[in-house]
């Protein structure tokens, strides 16, 4: 039994290999190598023409509509109007003084007065002066002013109105060449004077026919050192 077993396998064990040689293997020639291509496509040809040129001119038609403007109501006329006397100011008598000294031998002075009771008549003063003496020979002058301002009531609507004003300058010429020169004083001073004066009357508030009027005369005279006029 033991020896049947064997020969048995060893028979098989030989028909499998005997099996396996008979079997060719699986095998792959190449001839040759593979290159891709690809086809041309094909080309659709356009023979385009330009369209003729329109040598026609166009007629354009523009309805542009009326400028005027036609308005339902009418504008308003404008009349102006005069600026009416303010009453409701209040009428103070107030005055002041300024007076100083400086460098170079300059007093100076300034006031204003007020005189009235704002109603019926009032009266302002004022005055100025100042005036210097430099290191330099003949470096001095003089400034002096005054002015007046008045009104006064004549009647239920009449006012009377005044205004003076006065000047006087004075200063001489210095710092000629050659300072060796004697120049006599005649020659160097300058003295200015200038002389204002305006005077009229108004009518307070407008009459019945709203006529407003305010006449008045203003005279100016100016002065100088050398008889000019």
């Amino acid at each position: 039994m033991r020896t049947a077993i064997l020969l048995f396998t060893s028979v098989f064990i030989s028909g499998i290999l005997f099996g396996q040689d008979s079997i060719r293997k699986r095998e792959v020639s190449v001839t040759s190598t593979f290159k891709p291509v690809l086809k041309e496509a094909a080309k659709i040809n356009f023979n385009a023409t330009p369209p003729t040129a329109d040598t026609t001119r166009p007629r354009l038609q523009y309805n542009i509509p009326n400028q005027n403007l036609v308005l339902g109501y009418l504008p308003g006329t404008l009349k102006p109007l005069a600026l009416g006397v303010d009453t409701g100011g209040r009428w103070d008598n107030w005055n002041y003084a300024k007076i100083g000294y400086g460098s170079l031998n300059t007093p100076y002075f300034e006031t204003g007065l007020s005189l009235g009771d704002g109603n019926t008549a009032g009266l302002n003063i004022y005055g100025k002066h100042i005036s210097s003496k430099g290191k330099i020979e003949h470096q001095d002058y003089s400034n002096t002013a005054v002015e007046l301002n008045g009104f006064l009531k004549a009647g239920k609507n009449i006012e009377l109105f005044g205004r003076m004003i006065g000047k006087e300058d004075k200063y001489n010429k210095y710092g000629y060449e050659p300072k060796t020169l004697v120049l006599s004083e005649d020659s160097l001073k300058v003295n200015l004077q200038t002389f204002s004066t305006r005077i009229g009357f108004r009518n307070i508030e407008r009459g019945q026919l709203g006529i407003s009027y305010a006449p008045e005369l203003q005279v100016d005279v100016f002065n100088d050192r050398l008889k000019n006029r």
